[in-house]
């Protein structure tokens, strides 16, 4: 069954979208858009705590009606794209 999750599910102002069959395709299109566009570091990519919260945005983004939180993206460099 494909998954979808957009920037905006997870409290970002970005339009960006990926659709994948598995858990493991839709983190590694968040890990590559988010160390292109979001100016994350390998460092980031990699810790447990940011891959826990992907995934919990990912769940919480397949029940409708959810409240999401945006972020503040101040201390990033963020391109519009």
């Amino acid at each position: 069954m494909a998954m979808t999750i957009t920037c905006a599910d997870m409290g970002y102002s970005c339009g960006y979208g990926i659709t994948g069959e598995s858990m493991d395709q839709i983190l590694s299109g968040i890990k590559h858009h988010s160390l292109e566009f979001h100016d994350y570091t390998e460092e980031e990519l990699t810790n447990s705590d940011a891959v826990e919260q992907w995934k919990g945005a990912l769940r919480q983004s397949s029940r409708p009606g959810d409240t999401r939180t945006p972020r503040d993206e101040s201390d990033r460099n963020i391109v519009p794209h």
